[in-house]
């Protein structure tokens, strides 16, 4: 076989792998965008949710942040979240009242530092998922 003929062959073979390569990794990125995308979303709800339950004053917006943590508590969060996130969030659901509470102290303080450590989970489950780069943060309790 002469090398004029097995060259072009050779190159023709390798750049069809490579086509099929890169085409599998973008689709294998392309099924992966729309989960991270609800795990970021639902990321969010439970972090801000958790922050409204520690610094909510008025008791009507507090109980709607008690149902929804409860909500993502049971349901949606627990299709995205890693196992830290699940550890601070049952963490957090030691403290929140699972039925409606009549006269709630608020803010109800007592779930800060709950709050926080869920924040600091769901901040590395994020980087993590996303591939972000960001410096460690110092964990401190608040």
């Amino acid at each position: 076989m002469k090398f004029t003929v097995a060259i072009p062959w050779i190159l023709s073979v390798a750049t069809v792998a490579v086509g099929i390569w890169q085409f599998s990794a973008q689709q294998g990125q392309a099924n992966r965008q729309p989960f991270l995308q609800k795990q970021l979303e639902l990321c969010f709800q439970a972090t801000e949710t958790a922050g409204r339950l520690a610094t909510e004053t008025d008791p009507v917006k507090w109980e709607d942040a008690r149902q929804t943590f409860w909500r993502l508590y049971w349901g949606p969060l627990s299709i995205v979240e890693d196992q830290a996130v699940e550890s601070a969030m049952v963490e957090l659901g030691k403290l929140v009242p699972a039925q409606p509470v009549t006269a709630p102290k608020l803010p109800m303080s007592d779930l800060d530092i709950a709050t926080y450590n869920l924040a600091h989970a769901v901040r590395n489950l994020v980087l993590t998922s996303w591939r972000v780069d960001l410096p460690a943060l110092e964990q401190r309790q608040r």
